[in-house]
Parts: C-alpha cells; sequence; structure tokens
C-alpha cells in the first residue's frame, strides 16, 4: 500500500529537466518557461547542444545548466557530430564561455562529455581538458555512446 503522504509528495512537481525534445533554448518563451517553473519553486535543468550561444546566454536563471561537448576537437566534432552549422565549433566555444558566465552568476554548470569507445587518446584527453577548463564547470558528467554503422 501506498503511504498518503508519499503519494502527496510525489504528486507535487518540484524538478523539470528540459531536453531530449530539440534544442529547447530555441523555442520561443523559452525564458518565459523558466521563469514560471521559478516562481512555483521548481527548479529546472536545461540541457543544450552548445550550438546557439546568444540564446544560452540571454537565459534568465536556470538551476542547473549542460552543455554537451560530443567532441574535443573540431575535426573530431565534424566528423562525429556531422553539425548543421559550418561554424559549429566556435558556437560550442562560445557556448562554453557563456555556461562560465552563468556559473560566475552563481548557478550550476555542467560540461557533457560525449565519449566514445576506442577514441580516447592522449590527445583527445588534452583537448576534453582544455574545453573544460574553458568553461569551468561545477561538474563534468561523461556520457558513453556506442556508434550505430551506417549501411
Amino acid at each position: 500500500a501506498v503511504r498518503a503522504d508519499r503519494a502527496a509528495e510525489a504528486a507535487e512537481v518540484r524538478h523539470c529537466a528540459l531536453s531530449l525534445v530539440g534544442e529547447p533554448v530555441l523555442y520561443p518563451r523559452f525564458a518565459e518557461l523558466l521563469e514560471d517553473l521559478h516562481s512555483r519553486r521548481i527548479s529546472t535543468f536545461v540541457v543544450t547542444n552548445g550550438q546557439f550561444p546568444e540564446q544560452l546566454q540571454a537565459l534568465p536563471r536556470v538551476t542547473q545548466m549542460y552543455v554537451s561537448v560530443d567532441a574535443p576537437s573540431q575535426e573530431e566534432l565534424i566528423r562525429v557530430g556531422r553539425p548543421l552549422f559550418a561554424d559549429a565549433w566556435s558556437r560550442l566555444l562560445a557556448s562554453l564561455d557563456a555556461l562560465r558566465t552563468h556559473g560566475r552568476r552563481g548557478r550550476r554548470t555542467v560540461c557533457r562529455l560525449t565519449l566514445c569507445r576506442g577514441t580516447m587518446t592522449r590527445e583527445a584527453a588534452r583537448g576534453y581538458a582544455t574545453l573544460i577548463a574553458r568553461a569551468s564547470p561545477d561538474f563534468i558528467e561523461a556520457k558513453g555512446v556506442t556508434p550505430v554503422p551506417q549501411f
């Protein structure tokens, strides 16, 4: 049997993760949504792919902000990530700068590293270390990915 107090606690939203549904910072009223959630004392977790630094910079308070770092170098990002934008690397770097700025405002920040089996060379480790130093996040999250062959 479920205790009534536990059921009531579970029915009250306390946290909201905004990710995995496209790029959340592109939604036109995203800042308004964040402000509304915080006004109701709901914590927010935003995950971005690091390709829209201006929108990232302009966000209001976020409880915890993540930038996905899909590769340790420009060459690897193009090879593995197949980005939509020709300037994807510079967009990622600018997003890491925005992440650092949010951190300086007292917000929790995370670099989410996408790691692929067999690719973590010393050079790749140095590349990730450089990106992490640039962003100066509170946390580093490692996410493993298994490439699927293209037919």
